[in-house]
């Protein structure tokens, strides 16, 4: 007689949730078997945050029902109850007490032992279920993000074992390594059973760990299949139809726009061209852009439409038309409280920088025309920048510089960084209609596909070392990957003795 069938770890049927008169995720359909990864993707506002609320208990569903290994979930239950059938979440930015200890925040909110020597040993062997020895007696506070995750992770083996987990962003602020050695811990907990289901706009990472993709769009699932034969380019322009770049546009001109040097190489890059600078996170390509928009001190090598060019502040940079949007851009950028509008014109305001400036009837008719160009949803551009979803935040850091003067050269620090593929979208073709009308882009990064994405060269640089790649086969995320690599691990030369013998 055949065994029966194991029911899945997890099964929403039929979910709905309904907000007033939104209805945020419409009749969702999917089952999830022990071992699986799955990639959750879509635009913001696709569902997938309420997805994740859902099966947590932070959001009570409307209609349908939520399954655990086959028993149905409780309409109504809290997050502590869910907690306790095995359903765990990571945030981007961990829920935790910085300046409570490593023990402290395991504990937090929940029952332990008395004894102090039973609660140690069973916080150690929570986060010995998640890969780490940190000292119990450690602040949170002087963590790592990667660290912290951990710690957050662990919270949720206090309660059992883990047959769910949802990880939202999980590498969006992690370096290389230790975005590695997160997709390990997620492999070896699907090897024990755990259904892990990773938010992220980050289509490598994806792609690197998922066995499964599941996208969304109006609170429905439009597609679910396995992940193995996928690429980057596949998945963006499924995700985002024209998110992908065609062949490079003709418009580029013969002569160059912008000119600086990098160790002893000359970086070039003509009008109407996208040219990148890829490099490991936190590296020479970011300072680079700074020292050209006269934020910090360059070797002074510089030209601009072949006159020399040496920024010492950023008004000398605005005043030769080359403009620059920072990566950070809640830090650096835009101004929380400000209306929409005012965070696009307000550097325009008053001023004589360019032959024209902008006064209230100009500039809502610029800035209803950068919204047109760069597809910005959400309120109108009297409401506060922060109602804005992160997506459209980015497009009116964006829209402050590309409008209401076209620039003569554009820095760009990691345009798309945490915006969706639908953003991306909007961004990269945003980007590269600007190219066509003469204006000479230069994009620094440390995400390989925001580079392939956008640009029709690129320039890999390493400590002073180069490596170039043009568009076509050449500019691909391998390629990208190998050039740094091999920049990072040049091969010595082996020195040839004088005597004309064989011997080293």
């Amino acid at each position: 007689m055949a065994s029966p069938i194991p029911p899945p770890r997890i099964a929403f049927d039929e979910l709905s949730v309904v907000f007033g008169a939104t209805r945020a995720v419409d009749r969702f359909q999917l089952e999830a078997q022990p071992g699986e990864v799955i990639g959750l993707l879509g635009h913001n506002g696709a569902g997938k945050s309420t997805i994740v609320n859902v099966a947590t208990g932070a959001v009570p569903w409307t209609t349908g029902t939520v399954t655990i290994d086959g028993a149905e979930i409780a309409h109504g239950s809290s997050p502590r109850q869910i907690a306790k059938l095995g359903v765990a979440v990571v945030h981007q930015e961990p829920a935790l007490a910085p300046n409570l200890s490593v023990l402290d925040n395991l504990e937090l909110g929940r029952t332990h032992p008395r004894r102090r020597r039973d609660r140690v040993i069973q916080a150690k062997a929570a986060l010995k279920r998640v890969g780490s020895e940190l000292p119990l007696d450690l602040p949170v506070g002087v963590l790592s993000l990667g660290e912290r995750q951990l710690v957050d992770l662990a919270r949720g083996y206090l309660e059992g074992e883990i047959k769910v987990l949802f990880l939202d962003e999980p590498t969006a602020a992690l370096g290389a390594a230790e975005t590695v050695a997160l997709h390990e811990l997620i492999r070896s907990l699907a090897a024990s059973g755990t259904v892990v289901f990773y938010v992220s706009h980050r289509l490598p990472d994806i792609l690197d760990v998922c066995t499964r993709i599941v996208v969304m769009n109006s609170g429905r699932v439009v597609m679910d299949r396995a992940a193995a034969g996928l690429h980057t380019p596949d998945l963006s322009e499924a995700l985002a139809p024209g998110t992908v770049r065609q062949s490079v546009d003709s418009t580029a001109r013969d002569s160059t726009g912008f000119e600086c040097r990098y160790g002893e190489t000359e970086i070039t890059a003509r009008q109407g061209e996208v040219v990148g600078l890829f490099g490991m996170a936190a590296s020479d390509q970011f300072s680079l852009l700074e020292s050209y928009f006269g934020l910090r001190a360059g070797d002074g090598h510089a030209s601009l439409l072949g006159q020399p060019y040496r920024p010492r502040s950023p008004a000398d940079s605005i005043k030769a038309g080359v403009y620059f949007v920072p990566a950070d851009r809640e830090t650096d950028g835009l101004l929380a409280t400000a209306p929409a509008r005012e965070n696009v014109l307000l550097p325009w305001y008053g001023t004589r920088i360019n032959p024209w400036w902008i006064d209230e009837r100009s500039g809502a008719d610029v800035y209803e025309r950068s919204r047109v160009a760069l597809n910005v949803q959400g309120p109108g551009g009297d409401a506060p920048i922060s109602e804005f979803s992160g997506g459209n935040r980015q497009k009116h850091l964006l829209a402050r510089w590309m409008f209401p003067e076209t620039p003569t050269v554009l820095l760009l620090s990691q345009p798309t960084q945490g915006v969706d593929v639908a953003a991306k979208a909007d961004i990269v073709r945003a980007v590269r209609e600007l190219a066509a009308s003469g204006t000479t882009v230069v994009v620094a990064s440390a995400e390989s596909d925001e580079i392939t994405s956008m640009c029709d060269r690129a320039y890999v640089l390493y400590q002073s070392r180069t490596a170039t790649l043009t568009a076509g086969a050449d500019l691909s995320d391998q390629n990208l990957l190998d050039a740094l690599l091999a920049l990072a691990n040049p091969i010595p030369e082996i020195p040839i003795p004088v005597d004309g013998t064989n011997d080293v």
